[in-house]
């Protein structure tokens, strides 16, 4: 590492605190961004501390040794990532905010150089080649990590609109419902057909009580699926029964050729209870 180097570094961590002011008083109102100028206060604070983290980061490609500044991108995107998406922040606003930093620091790189006469052609284009890469390194590490994190965010939250659409709801020890409520497109009946057998396996449920009093819709799709699970939990030995099929239900299964006489079928939920002894 080179004193120019040094002395370049130096000078960006002694400046950090100006930088960062520098930054923040950039910052525009925009209704529900963390990068607003009307932020709570407690988020500014807490952007105040991960921006003066980004500096530093920043200020670290310039040393000779990278694995300082590896070391401390690894970090700053675990810590940045975590924040953004607890914050539900959109990544074309994280974005313009490192874009933002990245002009404003070399703004200060450029006030340096004009200060030094002893700094040359070739160190302000070699400075400018590792600024700029080491913008880019960070930026395209933070959208990786952004983008897997909340990918994961999804599958979770997805997991759970999944158990809400499809709950299996224990009655008996050997016995559950599982109520079909509101529309059912093709999606929500794919999902319903992949995981209720699983379900139904680990909870050690016989008989399932499939309640379709509540569903909006049926068309050949939906119903397709349905029937499809109908069969999937008899091979695994569970007992499909059937309860809520109003007559256009019924009509509409007739007329798309299922064949349902292998299933039992009751006119609500509450029949098909009693049918297992379960009284109120």
């Amino acid at each position: 590492m080179s004193d120019k180097d040094k002395a370049l570094y130096n000078f960006i961590i002694k400046n950090s605190d100006t930088i960062s002011e520098r930054w923040f008083n950039e910052r525009e109102y925009k209704q529900g961004s963390i990068y607003s100028k009307d932020a709570d206060a407690s988020v500014q604070k807490r952007l105040k501390e991960q921006h003066m983290y980004t500096i530093d980061t920043i200020a670290c490609g310039f040393l000779e040794n990278k694995e300082v500044f590896n070391r401390k991108m690894e970090q700053w995107t675990e810590v940045v990532v975590k924040s953004r998406v607890e914050f539900d922040t959109p990544i074309f606003e994280v974005l313009e905010a490192l874009s933002r930093t990245r002009r404003v620091i070399w703004n200060f790189v450029e006030e340096y150089i004009l200060k030094h006469e002893e700094i040359h052609k070739q160190d302000i284009l070699r400075w400018s080649s590792v600024y700029h890469t080491t913008l880019d390194t960070l930026t395209n590490q933070f959208s990786r990590s952004y983008y897997l994190a909340t990918r994961k965010k999804l599958l979770v939250q997805q997991e759970l609109i999944d158990e809400i659409n499809s709950p299996i709801i224990p009655v008996m020890d050997d016995v559950a419902v599982l109520p079909l409520i509101g529309l059912i497109d093709e999606a929500r009946a794919e999902s319903i057909f992949e995981t209720i057998p699983g379900k139904c396996a680990e909870k050690n449920i016989a008989h399932l009580v499939i309640d379709v009093s509540g569903m909006n819709n049926i068309d050949t799709s939906v119903a397709h699926k349905l029937y499809q699970l109908t069969d999937v939990i008899r091979l695994l030995g569970i007992n499909s029964i059937i309860a809520g099929v109003r007559p256009e239900v019924a009509q509409t299964a007739i007329n798309l050729g299922f064949d349902l006489s292998h299933l039992e079928t009751f006119s609500d939920l509450k029949q098909a209870l009693r049918h297992f002894g379960i009284r109120r």
